[in-house]
């Protein structure tokens, strides 16, 4: 479904500007987004290389994940942040025509199969790419194994041993660096088949406490695996319901305090005053608030960056990332039955063949692994350009979940297309790089 475009060397135009080399880590819908957003914004020749360790672009959508529902509503997924309702407008036009809709408001609040977002991205991205004949896209499956700026570029080195030199490289890997999402599915499905043969089977162990945990759980009672299923998960709870829109919220200035705890105070104290002004449920105010932590994250020192990270990133993630009502009450439903159950949490890496890793918490110390460098140290700025101890690593940037390991703010995919968009818009891109072995 996806394809490779590559032009050979010798069919350059003589005299034509240099052609930028750039590398994008990821091939998910982080991915997708900022391959868009370079063809749409970067007006000038350049080469975008693809790498994925799994996956070709867009096989978020194929399978059992390609069936689950999106986390988001439709009105929280376009892909070009100047028509917010893009991804609404392409679903009217293209599956709710000739009166579908008559009966509902829009398709603004509706959650749709993985595999129908999926369609939408390729769609415009098929479209951005017919707009730029000068772009030659290449699609390499790879695992990174270092990340390193040198005087030529940012030169990215793969486990076989072969690399290439790049103009600069976005890291938009999603939660692929630490926990693979096929592999998560396939080893569910493969335990479940393993217990549903034997006699007096242990229980199914699924680790995490997201989205993708409670997808892989309702395919497994969807496909009749009736066995007991815990669930090993820190917070001990369920994912969260979206609740009703934020818009027209009104906060207070941000402290200017360059404390965590005053930040945080700041707050829960926007939230009261927002909560009792606005009668909205608590999901409402907390994705409001958080779109105004990147202004309060500006005057934190390193350290206190470090402490939200390590203690209060998790927290504050799952209560900002939604699933939809239904899948929601289904969930619930399903822990009600008594089949499911909480347990404590474990390492997935320790244990038997009956543990399944689903978690999807983005890595920072991943990151800091093939970049060389101290965690401690690395952030990301609102460009999602990357630094380390407050320094820039030149020809690098963090968006998606990643960057949201590095930074607090909205766990959503309209951030993360505001993200690439902003950090498109700021790198400068120029000259040749080269391909290497070594």
């Amino acid at each position: 479904m996806f394809f490779e475009r590559v032009a050979a060397e010798d069919a350059r135009c003589p005299g034509a500007s240099p052609m930028a080399r750039i590398a994008v880590v990821g091939a998910g819908p982080s991915g997708l987004a900022t391959i868009i957003a370079l063809m749409r914004r970067l007006h000038r020749p350049f080469e975008a290389w693809m790498i994925d360790a799994e996956d070709a672009p867009g096989a978020f959508g194929d399978g059992p994940a390609g069936e689950a529902l999106t986390t988001e509503p439709a009105r929280d997924l376009s892909v070009l942040p100047e028509r917010p309702d893009d991804f609404s407008r392409w679903l009217k036009d293209t599956l709710l025509a000739a009166g579908t809709v008559s009966a509902l408001r829009g398709p603004q609040d509706i959650h749709v199969p993985r595999a129908l977002f999926r369609d939408y991205l390729m769609a415009r991205f098929g479209e951005a790419l017919s707009q730029r004949p000068d772009v030659h896209i290449r699609t390499i499956r790879g695992t990174v194994r270092h990340l390193l700026a040198e005087a030529g570029g940012v030169r990215l080195a793969f486990r076989d041993g072969e690399g290439a030199v790049f103009d600069h490289v976005f890291i938009a890997t999603g939660f692929g660096m630490a926990q693979r999402e096929a592999a998560s599915w396939r080893e569910a499905f493969a335990a479940a088949a393993r217990l549903s043969g034997q006699d007096d089977p242990p229980p199914l162990t699924l680790v995490g406490n997201g989205p993708r945990l409670a997808a892989i759980l309702l395919d497994l009672r969807r496909r009749g695996f009736s066995g007991a299923v815990e669930v090993a998960a820190a917070a001990g709870r369920l994912p969260q319901p979206h609740g009703r829109g934020h818009e027209g919220m009104v906060f207070g200035e941000p402290p200017t305090s360059r404390s965590l705890r005053d930040a945080f105070r700041y707050i829960r104290q926007e939230c009261s005053i927002a909560e009792a002004r606005h009668g909205g449920q608590w999901q409402t105010v907390v994705d409001a608030a958080s779109a105004r932590l990147s202004v309060v994250w500006r005057n934190l020192p390193q350290a206190e960056r470090n402490h939200y990270r390590r203690h209060i990133l998790r927290l504050h993630r799952h209560f900002s990332v939604r699933l939809a009502g239904d899948i929601h009450r289904r969930l619930a439903a399903e822990f009600e039955s008594g089949r499911t159950r909480f347990v404590p949490p474990r390492d997935p890496k320790s244990l038997d063949e009956t543990v399944i890793d689903c978690r999807e918490a983005p890595s920072a110390r991943a990151l800091a692994g093939l970049l060389g460098r101290d965690v401690a140290l690395l952030s990301a700025g609102d460009c999602g350009q990357l630094l380390s101890d407050g320094a820039p690593l030149r020809g690098l940037s963090a968006v998606g979940a990643i960057a949201s390991s590095l930074r607090p703010g909205p766990f959503t995919f309209a951030e993360t297309v505001r993200q690439v968009y902003r950090g498109v818009l700021a790198v400068p891109l120029s000259g040749h790089r080269r391909v290497s072995n070594g």
